[in-house]
């Protein structure tokens, strides 16, 4: 049996990993001041590097003696993609918590090191390394709970019309994505994902479950 480089994690693992560090390290106050607790609280630099994203293919990269995470410069300096630079920021953060073991044996200090755990992988792996970041980082900025609650209070500045009740959930999360998102300080598409999770499962703890895709590649290691 194949031993896989991504420890198993089912989603409400990582939303309980990620509530666990934001009570640890912030509170619940929104938007999540991950720059600050990046900064302050976890004493890790944010290095700017000219041409990151073009050179390496990512927005931002962790390093596994977790003082650093390269950013690209021209996405840090931008304002119109703050929110995309702040998800990837916790996205990182997702590393740090999630996958610490991973990059620590691979030493990941530099993108060419990045590139070799890359290659040690199957594209499986590397999927599902990224998608459970992905997961932490919208858990740790969108808190479900309060989610429930700003989601509640914009259907009520709406007035909550009768066609609300008539249309499809997705299509209402997709409306309600907009406005949210300035709550949040996210994009539109991961309060959306976030809205849609609390469909799939119970609304009060939010969690989605994971897919079959996911299901089956851990039974099959």
């Amino acid at each position: 049996m194949e031993t896989s480089i991504v420890p198993y994690l089912n989603n409400e693992d990582i939303a309980n990993k990620a509530s666990l560090f934001r009570s640890k390290f912030w509170n619940d106050i929104i938007p999540i001041d991950i720059e600050a607790i990046i900064d302050i609280k976890l004493a890790i630099d944010v290095i700017p590097v000219q041409g990151f994203f073009k050179d390496s293919g990512t927005d931002a990269l962790i390093t596994s003696n977790w003082k650093s995470i390269y950013v690209d410069r021209e996405e840090y300096l931008d304002e119109r993609r703050h929110n995309r630079l702040r998800f990837s920021l916790a996205h990182e953060i997702g590393h740090f918590i999630l996958h610490k073991k991973t990059y620590t044996n691979f030493k990941i200090k530099t993108r060419k090191n990045y590139y070799e755990l890359n290659k040690k992988m199957t594209t499986k792996e590397y999927g599902y390394l990224e998608t459970q970041a992905n997961k932490f980082a919208n858990y740790l900025l969108v808190p479900r709970k309060i989610l429930i609650i700003e989601r509640e209070k914009e259907l009520k500045r709406k007035g909550s019309p009768v066609w609300f009740k008539k249309i499809d959930p997705k299509t209402l999360n997709s409306y309600l994505a907009i406005p949210l998102s300035k709550v949040f300080n996210v994009s539109d598409n991961v309060i959306t994902i976030a809205l849609n999770d609390l469909i799939i499962d119970d609304p009060i703890k939010g969690l989605g479950r994971m897919s079959k895709n996911e299901q089956d590649y851990y039974k099959n290691l």
